[in-house]
């Protein structure tokens, strides 16, 4: 298995590859989606081993930082969910075009308000056949500003952006949130999907994966499952451990309903 650092949506954002040991021409390709202020490490570098876990499990993996998150280039006061989605476009494209990519075989895993942004464009991806959501965020301005608290949309309206944790969050940001309903979205997609949440999440309600999960159960494979005792971000090895072979497992199992 190995890495390389790479940069591409003309050289403004960074990204890193992960490829398993090369033994046939084409493999499936795993993008992982970062949430709310986040990057493509991760806290306590999640990502990082996730990417390699599962690459070690045959698949090529991709992270990639958001503009104005981790090492891209930009401003966090310019992000809205909706230049994510085109960003994730960007990204899928990218990966579609990679040497030993199955181009008909992406693979989304999104946590938190990146499972959100997951959500509202894998419908729109017919390359797309599998997507898991961690911890998901289901009603974007819901659930994002419990986070922030109102004050911070009301700062953001009045004075421009709200300084979070060193962040700047726009007013754009706020009501970019409002025009996005990912639970309807998923609604499209005709893929497999796959949620998993700790059940002592403090941040996105462990109730979301039933939420995402209700209105698609009757016409496609959906599954959901809690890691008991985990956090938002699954801070224990243990809690990661089972995130890693709960996630591996489903995409090793799930066969594509649309094939």
């Amino acid at each position: 298995m190995n890495s390389r650092a790479i940069r591409f949506y003309e050289d403004r954002l960074s990204a890193a590859i992960h490829y398993p040991e090369i033994k046939s021409e084409k493999y499936p390709a795993v993008l992982f989606v970062h949430g709310f202020v986040g990057n493509k490490v991760g806290a306590h570098r999640i990502f990082v081993k996730a990417a390699q876990a599962i690459a070690k499990a045959g698949y090529i993996s991709f992270r990639f930082d958001f503009s104005g998150c981790g090492e891209s280039d930009g401003d966090y006061s310019d992000v809205t969910v909706s230049k994510q989605m085109k960003e994730l476009k960007a990204a899928i494209k990218y990966v579609s075009g990679l040497d030993h990519v199955d181009s008909e075989n992406i693979i989304l895993v999104g946590h938190s308000l990146g499972g959100a942004v997951t959500a509202l464009t894998a419908y729109q991806i017919p390359q797309i056949k599998k997507v898991v959501l961690w911890s998901p965020v289901a009603r974007p301005y819901v659930d994002i500003t419990t986070i922030t608290g109102e004050e911070a949309v009301k700062t953001a309206e009045t004075q421009g952006t709200f300084d979070y944790m060193g962040f700047l969050l726009s007013n754009e940001f706020f009501n970019d949130l409002k025009q996005h309903q990912p639970l309807e979205s998923i609604t499209s997609f005709k893929g497999s999907v796959f949620i998993i949440h700790g059940d002592a999440d403090q941040d996105v309600p462990k109730e979301n994966a039933e939420m995402y999960a209700q209105p698609i159960s009757s016409n496609q494979r959906v599954k959901y499952s809690f890691i008991e005792g985990a956090d938002h971000t699954f801070t224990n090895t243990a809690w990661e451990k089972e995130l890693f072979k709960k996630t591996i497992q489903w995409l090793t199992d799930i066969k594509d309903p649309r094939s």
